[in-house]
């Protein structure tokens, strides 16, 4: 079958991009033709600047979007470097076909050649991003559409947009999410059964990322490795800093500027550089993934930003993992990660993740 994702597309997110990857390859393992839909619909293009303060005020990035702003503006060149390095990896490892959706085009070329749709992973059903918009449930079409592991990032939808939701839903042929609350979100809007499989990342194996990062940098000194998206307070630094020294690590900081080598690193070095990790200290869904493909020592911190919290997609991963344990408390770990037992539980839910993937794909071959 020729099968088209969609999923979120950003060119500044390793998660984004890797997951992508990781579901392309998976599908294509079964047999499929794949694309990736790359859509550049904007559901805030029309909206007034007034109306854009507004919704970042109630979204409460609005402050950090603009430091970002100013930010950006004192260090375009690395910038560039680093949205160049994120293209050239989409371009070497994603199969794209780009669209725009807009009120006077109902017809689309590229979905008469799609045989199913395959919606997630990753936030595609967050209602707070710019992306978000009927294209989300691929509403224009009529043709089978299967979401896996899709996430919300939220925990409730606002009663304005329950409709749009209830309607998506609706139309799916079969649903998955990546947590447990984006579960609980699909039976009270839609009344629907979902079931809740793991993140496309976690169905590729040590050996696959490793074939993927065969050419990357080799790194000499011992490091811990970083990768905050939220702040950090001043304890967690000085905490960070005081393990680094106790156990003679440098400490190499991810989507921080500061390490502009570092901020320009593309998705395949992303994870390079946790197979070298000795640890990892993160509040990212992504990092704490790719710490446990590699077996590493890691804590998991609490995201401090102003927005919803998005801790249910950690708390489900860690959960099933058997590894609630990883959560930062201010003292160090020391109770040792047994990743033979953690490996054997991950081996289950890939089991059954891939066999909802293989079995709702075959009912569509069947139709």
């Amino acid at each position: 079958m020729k099968i088209a994702i969609r999923t979120l597309v950003g060119y500044y997110n390793y998660g984004n991009r890797l997951q992508n990857y990781a579901l392309q390859k998976v599908l294509e393992d079964m047999g499929h033709s794949v694309i990736t839909l790359r859509d550049f619909t904007d559901r805030n293009q029309e909206l007034s600047s007034a109306q854009k303060v507004l919704m970042g005020i109630k979204k409460g990035d609005l402050l950090p979007k603009l430091f970002r702003k100013i930010r950006t503006q004192k260090n375009q060149t690395i910038d560039r470097e680093r949205e160049a390095s994120f293209k050239a990896f989409t371009s070497q490892y994603i199969h794209e076909s780009a669209f725009t959706m807009n009120e006077q085009t109902t017809d689309y070329d590229f979905d008469r050649e799609i045989d199913a749709y395959v919606i997630g992973s990753d936030q595609v059903w967050n209602y707070m991003l710019n992306s978000f918009a009927v294209t989300s449930f691929a509403m224009y079409s009529q043709k089978p559409k299967i979401s896996y592991a899709a996430s919300f990032g939220v925990a409730a939808i606002p009663a304005e947009m329950r409709a749009l939701y209830q309607s998506g839903l609706a139309q799916m042929t079969q649903i998955s999410v990546r947590e447990d609350a984006g579960q609980q979100l699909v039976k009270r809007i839609a009344n629907r059964e979902s079931t809740v499989v793991v993140d496309p990342t976690l169905l590729l194996d040590q050996a696959e990322w490793l074939n993927l990062i065969n050419n990357g940098q080799v790194y000499q000194e011992k490091y811990l490795l970083t990768y905050f998206l939220g702040n950090q307070s001043r304890a967690q630094k000085e905490y960070i800093k005081q393990y680094a020294a106790d156990n003679h690590l440098v400490i190499k900081a991810l989507a921080d500027k500061n390490d502009s080598a570092l901020w320009v690193a593309d998705p395949a070095e992303f994870v390079n550089l946790f197979s070298q990790a000795e640890a990892v200290f993160t509040d990212s869904f992504h990092a704490s993934v790719f710490s446990i493909i590699f077996e590493k020592y890691f804590e998991v911190f609490e995201r401090q930003s102003s927005g919803p919290s998005m801790n249910s997609r950690l708390e489900t991963l860690l959960s099933d993992l058997g590894l609630n344990d990883r959560w930062h408390t201010g003292e160090v770990l020391t109770h040792q990660i047994e990743y033979g037992q953690v490996k054997a539980k991950l081996q289950i839910r890939q089991e059954e993740s891939r066999a909802f993937l293989e079995t709702a794909l075959q009912a569509v071959q069947d139709r």
